[in-house]
């Protein structure tokens, strides 16, 4: 976690399933609004709701491969995240709140599901670097109206977040964003007390190739390194990583993909290596220390 904000608002949930032979991997993120007084338990439940909820999904259909399909299963688990938050805060409308950005791999696709401005990356082997979510935010607002991500981004307002999940939530609408994958590589999803430091998803994997770890380095280790980086940034945010590893065993025999799916191998954007694999191991691992419109929306500062 970072230097700052005890007790720790993020929580961290990482799955892995093997039904029917098909492997999923399952990761997610949460970090508590900071004016919320229990926010540390909004994140929880968060996590744990939407992971729980998934993973039922996909143990009574392992089968599927319908992008429709694992779409709705996502809805669902943001769904159950915030049913649960609200039966757990009962009359306290504004002592939870928080973000939550929830990734899954299945058979081939990944699939993001997001409120607030918890992200999730895409770092391929080729160098194909891609931000999967679009944050709720006052600064992402700004950039649809075509300011700079690096002026939105350190305005006053910046982390004030439009949407998140708790009692006091103006009516949920989660982002749900399917990709096929087409080469091997990494999914990540992390709090902003990570990308606060390193925003642009080529600017994150130039830090994520040069972190003092080996080349094969596991999934934690290199989740550690990564939370260690932040710190040594300022630290200001508690800082939670999550990381799968995806590889070319992970995705022979997937179905081909629709053409009107969106998928992730498109051209490289930066001339970095391929980044550091993985050791081989059977599930992912993860660490955790310690288009929009411009109308008027509902805010509330992290």
């Amino acid at each position: 976690m970072g230097s700052k904000t005890p007790p720790n608002q993020d929580a961290l949930a990482v799955a892995a399933t093997n039904a029917a032979a098909h492997h999923s991997a399952i990761a997610a993120v949460s970090d508590g609004v900071s004016t919320s007084p229990h926010s540390e338990l909004a994140s929880q439940i968060a996590v744990d709701a939407a992971t729980d909820s998934l993973i039922g999904a996909l143990t009574r259909h392992p089968a599927t491969s319908d992008p429709d399909d694992l779409c709705l299963a996502m809805r669902m688990a943001v769904l159950t995240a915030q049913d649960e938050i609200v039966a757990q805060a009962g009359h306290d409308i504004d002592g939870y709140a928080c973000t939550l950005v929830l990734a899954l791999f299945h058979r081939g696709l990944v699939i993001v599901a997001n409120v607030g401005d918890s992200r999730a990356y895409w770092f391929g082997d080729s160098g194909t670097n891609m931000i999967l979510t679009t944050d709720d935010s006052m600064a992402q607002l700004s950039i649809s109206l075509g300011t700079p991500r690096e002026i939105a981004e350190a305005s006053a307002q910046a982390h004030a977040i439009t949407k998140w999940l708790g009692p006091s939530s103006p009516g949920l609408d989660p982002t749900i964003s399917p990709f096929r994958v087409a080469e091997p590589g990494w999914l990540m999803v992390c709090t902003d007390g990570l990308w606060n430091y390193a925003s642009d998803a080529d600017e994150l994997r130039n830090v994520f190739n040069h972190l003092p770890v080996s080349a094969d380095a596991s999934a934690e280790k290199l989740s550690v390194a990564l939370v260690d980086w932040a710190n040594e940034q300022g630290g200001h945010d508690n800082i939670s990583v999550g990381l799968i590893r995806i590889d070319e065993d992970d995705l022979r025999g997937v179905p081909a993909r629709a053409a009107q799916e969106p998928s992730m191998d498109s051209p490289a954007r930066s001339a970095e290596p391929p980044l550091r694999r993985a050791s081989t191991e059977d599930e992912p691992a993860v660490s955790r220390p310690g288009p929009s419109e411009a109308s008027p929306q509902p805010e509330l500062p992290l």
